[in-house]
């Protein structure tokens, strides 16, 4: 009776609600949503940050639902499930959450109808002598003991696959979930929307026998639209959502260090749309877009298609600039996520909406580089940082914090 109570109570706190008290605008993850705009859905209430959002949202709901881990609630009632059957269903998931009890409880409710069996067919010999072995109290010892041992084994095996994961997650990103959320969601600069953006790329150490103390410029970043031909899109250009793509420009800046430009490690890098902590292993990668180098070590060019961000007249969505990371035997661990690029872009007609926007933030962060210590605005920022002015090169590399990264790098 135990078990199905938990069952029944799980399953019950898990029912449709009809109130959602979401806090971020399903439609602009990166606004907060406010009780002056909501919308009703199937009997729940969205809260949303502007009347546009609820009428985009009224419009199309299912773009929306899907990505929002707070509308899980919305997903149970979709499939108009009784409570029976999320009862049924929760009894199933804890039954293999805890296999060895689930084992132990299954096998008492045997026993149970095979004693059941035994005064109702008190003559037939197969019958009353399993009954009899199996309901024994030596049996019951033995079953017991087999089954908790289980649960005891798959609790350690669940908790050493979670630790790994755990230890490989930190190794991975570092803060980069604590800091940007699930799924990652960059800062968004604050500036008027624009299509064509430049930013800068700080250092991200600090050290007084480091060039300015350590704040120089270490990368540019150009981005903006573009079409298959390579040409600019703009807010008055012709638009189609399946000939649109994201361009982005990496030009090196001066006399900064070569480790972090070498071909092998430049070849590590992609672009994706999925956010999972995983890639190459639990996440599978299937839209990965390579770099391609333009001029030798110095300038890099990707451009990746948005056709599959389109929904109706909106083409919104994040991609992810990563390098994949190896062991020290050099087998592929994962990758590790740099930045991120989102857009906004609503097309009216043939051409964008003049608030649709595109924009750039960064998302790895070191453990030791806190953000007290160096702000963001100087690690990526559309004002100008400084140039490294510095003819000698500096080869240590724990004045250029190559050592974080040299780390599970072949």
């Amino acid at each position: 009776m135990g078990f199905i109570t938990i069952c029944f109570l799980t399953a019950s706190s898990s029912l449709p609600a009809t109130i959602i008290n979401n806090t971020k605008c399903p439609v602009e993850p990166t606004e907060l949503a406010v009780s002056k705009y909501k919308s009703n859905y199937k009997g729940n209430t969205i809260y949303f940050c502007c009347k546009d959002c609820v009428s985009i949202f009224n419009n199309n709901p299912k773009p929306y639902l899907k990505t929002i881990s707070e509308f899980t609630n919305i997903k149970s009632s979709e499939t108009n499930k009784s409570a029976l059957q999320n009862i049924f269903d929760h009894a199933w998931n804890t039954a293999f959450s805890f296999p060895g009890i689930s084992v132990l409880f299954t096998s008492y409710i045997v026993i149970l109808l095979m004693r059941v069996a035994l005064l109702q067919f008190p003559n037939t010999s197969f019958i009353s002598t399993f009954a009899r072995t199996l309901s024994s109290f030596r049996s019951i010892q033995l079953l017991t003991l087999c089954c908790l041992t289980a649960e005891v084994l798959h609790a350690h095996l669940s908790y050493s696959i979670d630790s790994k994961d755990k230890e490989l997650e930190n190794k991975l990103h570092s803060t980069t979930f604590l800091e940007y959320g699930e799924p990652l969601i960059p800062s968004r600069p604050k500036r008027e929307p624009s299509l064509q953006s430049k930013f800068y790329r700080g250092n991200d150490e600090r050290n007084p026998n480091l060039y300015n103390g350590g704040n120089y410029r270490t990368a540019e970043f150009y981005i903006d639209l573009c079409n298959n031909e390579g040409r600019s899109v703009n807010y008055d250009s012709r638009v189609s959502a399946d000939n649109l793509f994201i361009r982005v420009v990496i030009n090196r800046s001066p006399n900064t260090a070569e480790y972090f430009w070498k071909k092998d490690r430049m070849n590590g890098i992609y672009v994706t749309k999925n956010s999972g902590k995983f890639h190459w292993t639990k996440d599978k990668i299937t839209d990965s877009v390579q770099l391609i180098e333009t001029e030798n070590e110095t300038s890099w060019e990707f451009r990746y298609p948005l056709i599959n961000f389109h929904a109706e007249n909106h083409i919104k969505g994040i991609i992810y600039l990563c390098e994949k990371r190896k062991s020290d035997n050099g087998d592929l661990i994962g990758g590790r996520f740099h930045y991120a690029f989102q857009f906004n872009l609503k097309i009216n007609g043939n051409t964008l909406d003049p608030m649709s926007d595109l924009w750039m933030g960064p998302l790895y962060r070191k453990r030791s580089l806190r953000i007290w210590e160096i702000p963001e605005n100087e690690w990526l920022s559309q004002m100008p940082i400084p140039e490294n002015q510095s003819k000698v090169p500096i080869k240590n590399s724990t004045l250029l914090g190559t050592k974080d990264y040299e780390e599970n790098t072949n």
